[in-house]
């Protein structure tokens, strides 16, 4: 049965006891102590209790949303996205850092969407990859957890979102991943980074051409950028078209399966850069 994350966080308590205040102070003495009538167990749930409840829905969901998308973890890499859970709400308290406002949406609309990207590209080891506006990590921090063989740099111009991405990368112990707080076109012309991604990943914040010409000159002579796209994005593509060959990349779009029962699938446009479509 498909139980919404919040509905496992709920305390069930008792009704409130016959015999006024001294009742209630009893009962407070119960519930610190975890007994109830000499048991060990009662009829509501211990905070802590609760707590390993909320944890196991979490772990459910995950689980759930990685048989769908046909993707296995390792024990490690599901503890290591236990640890970023907790990491995104403690900072989420002060920073701003994504719309996702619930545990449950986090790993929906986060993490599952994010390791989704996979039917998009082959991981090789050592491969180069770059997420521009990487904000709260999705995908490229995600990805790097999913795929740790994968050199990841998370572009980012906030720098709070900057410090969280790199406080939460030595709170993972993750090598192979850094942050650089920057906008994209302060990368340009750094030989450093100009022509040397095999992936990059946007979000389609504007027209695909100009997302297009933002990142095209950091990609390898064969690399692919990949963006997550809406509705409004895939209805203007047909007349992108021309301008994207014009640009040297070629346009395909695929589809990853739903994160869950009852969500839209992951809709993707992979733009692969072909030296001899280049002008």
């Amino acid at each position: 049965m498909d139980v919404p994350l919040r509905s496992c966080a709920v305390l069930a308590y008792k009704q409130r006891p016959p015999g006024g205040s001294a009742a209630l102070a009893a009962e407070a003495g119960e519930a610190r102590t975890g007994r109830v009538g000499g048991d060990l167990t009662g009829d509501f749930a211990l905070p802590e209790q609760a707590a390993q409840q909320s944890v196991t829905c979490r772990k459910e969901l995950l689980r759930r949303g990685l048989d769908r998308i046909g993707i296995r973890l390792t024990p490690a890499q599901d503890e290591a996205f236990g640890v970023y859970l907790s990491e995104l709400v403690r900072w989420a308290s002060q920073v701003n850092l994504t719309g996702l406002r619930s545990e449950e949406a986090i790993i929906r609309e986060g993490f599952l969407r994010s390791l989704s990207y996979r039917v998009a590209f082959e991981p090789l080891p050592l491969m180069k990859a770059i997420d521009v506006g990487s904000g709260a990590g999705f995908p490229g921090l995600v990805l790097k957890i999913g795929y740790p063989a994968i050199d990841m740099l998370l572009l980012e111009p906030r720098r709070k979102r900057a410090s969280f991405l790199r406080s939460t990368i030595r709170r993972l112990g993750l090598t192979g991943v850094r942050c650089i707080q920057a906008r994209v076109e302060d990368l340009h012309g750094d030989a450093e980074h100009q022509g040397r991604y095999a992936l990059a990943f946007a979000r389609a914040v504007g027209p695909v051409p100009d997302v297009v010409r933002m990142i095209e000159p950091l990609l390898a002579p064969s690399g692919r950028l990949i963006l997550q796209t809406g509705q409004k994005t895939r209805d203007s593509l047909p007349a992108t078209h021309p301008l994207l060959a014009a640009l040297g990349m070629r346009a395909e779009e695929c589809e990853a399966p739903a994160p869950d029962v009852g969500f839209p699938p992951t809709r993707l446009l992979i733009l692969d850069r072909s030296p001899s479509m280049a002008p």
